[in-house]
């Protein structure tokens, strides 16, 4: 009986795919949260509005300058123009986008459904972020091809011109990400007039070098010396820490009470001033800087540690104890509570006033020791004197940091006000009497016609300031040690409690 031979079945043909398949679309592999915002933002008026009249202004500006090629200039012109539209997108319109951009979820109570997935809430808050660097970013792209244009005109840094761009998109990161994390608050002046303040500053500055200042805007990223690139380093290194540090606000805002954030924010707190110190000590840039520098990248561990909540969790405080001693001396800094927010504020404090005595006394200083002294000691005490306030109510305020932000605020629109009526008497009466006051101090410091012992006056409250501070923290350090007996008692066995014992 003979078989029959069968033909290999043939299968169907299949559609060619285009090559522009999958590009209609985000990809699968992009975070969730990432991909709902980017589609969203995409479809924005705002976006849309932005991004084509960024188009249409520069399309007209190469029109125009290709007609009149032939003048002297055109191409610095060109430039000109370039820098100051796609500035005021990227450093006004876009950070301004992010300023709702938790505080509607948590209005519209949808942040508890997302904190319920698998989204952590740094994913959340990163995502909403990188929605909006996503759109700057493609703001960024899109002007290339005019870079290329204005290339042949002549007179043109390539490297200058794309570091400067490159530093605006990065600045402008940043900025979308103060604004991002300042949105989580419920405080109006937090998360509102203080991004529009932001954003009318950074319109001045663009209109300024688009204007006036360009051609030092550009002799700046030549790098001429070390010192500049030392500048622009540590300020790379400060605006991408204070970003994070913004963020992370943001994050501990929707968070679960039993997640730390605050002991590594606090760690890198340290390690990016450590950073800066180490750039300005190779660089050797003048010492008058240094306090300044090391003081602007320790306000945020300042301000947050002088501002958080009293409230520990047993939990928390389990890692710093199977650490023995030296843990749970480390605790007494880096816990997630007020008492020892307290006391990281007071290290960082008066660090800070050390290295501006270490100033001082260096060789290179050449400033006015009274001044520098005073201006630096009454930058300190604006940054306690809210923090009093928040020590005698801590009870009845649940939103530590938007009255911290009001009471500072306040502060100086009442220097303002003693300034203007000092003036207008020609008298010194008026700011004596309020020399208790920070603001006051400052102006004091800057001003020649006041007498020396303005000086003593600045130390004095400065260290009753940080004494009463400090004083209050230790009673309420109860707080601590019940989370760690609690932690102890709880999740340790017999053995490893003589361990740490």
């Amino acid at each position: 009986m003979s078989t029959e031979a069968q033909a290999p079945a043939v299968a169907p043909p299949q559609p060619i795919k285009p090559a522009t398949a999958g590009l209609d679309d985000f990809s699968d592999r992009l975070p969730p949260m990432l991909v709902k915002e980017l589609r969203q933002g995409l479809r924005a008026r705002t976006f849309v509005a932005v991004f084509l009249a960024l188009q249409l202004f520069l399309g007209l500006v190469m029109l125009l300058a290709t007609t009149a090629s032939g003048l002297d200039g055109a191409g610095l012109v060109v430039s000109r123009i370039i820098f100051l539209f796609f500035s005021l997108a990227v450093l006004v319109v876009q950070p301004l986008r992010g300023m709702n951009a938790l505080y509607g979820e948590i209005k519209s109570s949808t942040i508890d459904m997302m904190v319920l997935t698998r989204l952590s809430a740094r994913r959340i808050v990163t995502g909403k972020w990188a929605a909006v660097v996503g759109q700057t970013l493609l703001l960024f792209i899109s002007i290339v091809p005019y870079l290329i244009l204005r290339y042949f005109f002549g007179g043109m840094n390539l490297f200058a011109e794309m570091l400067a761009l490159f530093s605006l998109f990065v600045l402008s990161s940043c900025l979308t990400a103060f604004n991002v994390g300042f949105s989580a608050n419920k405080a109006i002046l937090v998360r509102g007039f203080f991004p529009i303040g932001v954003a009318v500053l950074m319109a001045n500055v663009c209109l300024g070098i688009g204007f006036s200042g360009f051609g030092e805007f550009l002799e700046f990223f030549l790098f001429s010396n070390a010192k500049v690139t030392a500048i622009y380093l540590g300020s790379m290194i400060g605006l991408v820490y204070l970003a994070w540090t913004a963020l992370g606000l943001g994050v501990s805002a929707i968070a679960p009470a039993a997640e730390n954030h605050s002991s590594l924010s606090r760690l890198i707190t340290l390690g990016v001033m450590a950073l800066v110190g180490a750039v300005l000590y190779f660089a050797d840039a003048d010492w008058m800087i240094v306090p300044f520098a090391i003081g602007a990248v320790a306000l945020p561990g300042i301000v947050l540690g002088l501002t958080e909540e009293n409230f520990l969790m047993p939990r928390i405080t389990l890692p710093f104890i199977k650490a023995g001693i030296f843990g749970k001396a480390a605790g007494r800094f880096l816990y997630p509570c007020w008492s020892s927010g307290v006391f990281f504020a007071a290290a960082l404090i008066v660090l800070v006033f050390g290295l501006a005595l270490l100033a001082v006394d260096s060789k290179s200083f050449s400033g006015r020791n009274e001044e520098f002294l005073g201006v630096i000691g009454s930058l300190l005490g604006c940054l306690m004197f809210p923090a009093v306030f928040l020590a005698l109510f801590q009870k009845r305020i649940s939103n530590r940091l938007g009255i911290y932000v009001a009471i500072l605020v306040g502060m100086f629109a009442v220097m303002g006000a003693v300034y203007a009526v000092s003036e207008s008497t020609n008298t010194e009466g008026a700011m004596w009497i309020f020399c208790w006051l920070p603001p006051v101090q400052l102006v004091m410091a800057m001003d020649y016609s006041y007498r020396n012992d303005f000086l003593l006056v600045i130390f004095v409250f400065d260290a009753l300031y940080l004494l009463f501070l400090t004083i209050h923290a230790v009673t309420k350090m109860r707080v601590v040690h019940d989370a760690e007996n609690s932690a102890r008692d709880t999740y340790l066995t017999p053995q490893e409690k003589v361990t740490v014992e």
